[in-house]
C-alpha cells in the first residue's frame, strides 16, 4: 500500500502558487490529487473589473500593478516565453482543477469529499475556509503563511515587514482553523530581510522556504502530531492603504523587471519534473 500522502492543493494562482506547485510535485511522500483554484479577488460577487477598480482605490495603482504582474501578467507573459501556464502544468500531470469563488460551497464540499484527501494545503490562498470544509481531510488543514506567526498576520506578511523595516522574517507552516492566521505552528523557517529584497524577491524566498517545511510536515504528519499553540494574538493588517503604499515606495521596491522576468525564462516548469 503507498504511503504517499493524499493532498489538495489550495490556492490563487500566481508566481508563488507555482513555487509551492513545484516543490509538491517534487515530494516522493506527497500526491497532488487536485488543485482548488480560486477565482475570488475581493469579494466573491464582484467581477474581475470592479474588484480591480476597488483594489486600486484600496491600495493606489502601483500596488494593484505589482498584484496584476504577480498573477495575469505572469500567465500571459509564461505564454509569449513558451512555457505551460498554470492549467497546463496540472493537466499535463492529470491533476483535476476545480476553479472556485467560494471553497464552501456545495460543489467545493462534494469535490473535496470525493477525492478523500489525507491534507489540504492552502498557498496564497485568499477565501477563509469554514469547518465543514476543515472536517474533510483525514489528517489535517494546513496553511503556508509567509512571517513567523504571530508576527504579521494579514493579507500581505511580506509588504508589512518590508514597510516597518524588519531585519528578519520567515515562513510559517500552522493548522488552520476557523479564523485567518490563527491555527497552531508546525514549524516556522527564518530568514534575514536582504537590503535589496524587493516584495517579489523577498515573497519568492518565503513561498520556497514554506513550501519545503510543509512538504516536510505532510511526510510526517499524524493523528497525534503536536503544533504549539500561538504566544499571542498578534496584529491583523488588511490590504494597504494609499498611505502605506506611498511610505513603501519611499523605501522598496515592487519588484525588478530584471529579477521578474529572468524567474519566468529560467525558472524549471513543474510539468516536465
Amino acid at each position: 500500500m503507498s504511503l504517499r500522502r493524499r493532498v489538495v492543493l489550495c490556492t490563487y494562482p500566481s508566481v508563488y502558487s507555482e513555487v509551492v506547485l513545484h516543490e509538491l510535485l517534487k515530494a516522493p511522500d506527497i500526491e497532488l490529487v487536485a488543485v482548488l483554484s480560486s477565482t475570488r479577488v475581493l469579494n466573491k460577487s464582484d467581477s474581475r473589473l470592479r474588484a480591480s477598480i476597488r483594489q486600486i482605490k484600496l491600495s493606489g495603482i502601483r500596488y494593484a500593478a505589482y498584484l496584476f504582474a504577480i498573477t495575469s501578467l505572469y500567465t500571459g507573459l509564461r505564454w509569449l516565453f513558451h512555457k505551460p501556464s498554470f492549467k497546463q502544468q496540472l493537466a499535463a500531470r492529470h491533476i483535476i482543477c476545480l476553479e472556485t469563488a467560494d471553497i464552501n460551497s456545495t460543489e467545493s464540499i462534494a469535490f473535496l469529499n470525493n477525492l478523500q484527501p489525507d491534507v489540504l494545503l492552502s498557498a496564497h490562498f485568499n477565501q477563509l475556509i469554514k469547518p465543514e470544509v476543515l472536517n474533510l481531510p483525514s489528517l489535517a488543514c494546513l496553511n503556508i503563511h509567509p512571517s513567523l506567526l504571530p508576527a504579521f498576520k494579514g493579507v500581505d506578511p511580506s509588504f508589512y515587514a518590508l514597510l516597518r523595516q524588519a531585519r528578519e522574517t520567515g515562513a510559517t507552516v500552522h493548522l488552520q482553523n476557523e479564523q485567518f492566521d490563527q491555527g497552531a505552528i508546525l514549524e516556522q523557517s527564518k530568514l534575514r530581510v536582504r537590503p535589496a529584497d524587493t516584495l517579489f524577491s523577498l515573497n519568492l524566498k518565503l513561498f520556497k522556504l514554506g513550501a519545503l517545511a510543509a512538504v516536510r510536515q505532510i511526510a510526517h504528519l499524524t493523528a497525534d502530531t503536536v503544533a504549539i499553540p500561538q504566544a499571542s494574538v498578534g496584529r491583523y493588517d488588511s490590504w494597504p492603504n494609499p498611505l502605506d503604499t506611498k511610505q513603501f515606495r519611499q523605501q522598496r521596491r515592487y519588484f525588478r523587471w530584471r529579477e521578474y522576468l529572468a524567474f519566468i525564462r529560467y525558472s524549471q516548469t513543474s510539468s516536465n519534473q
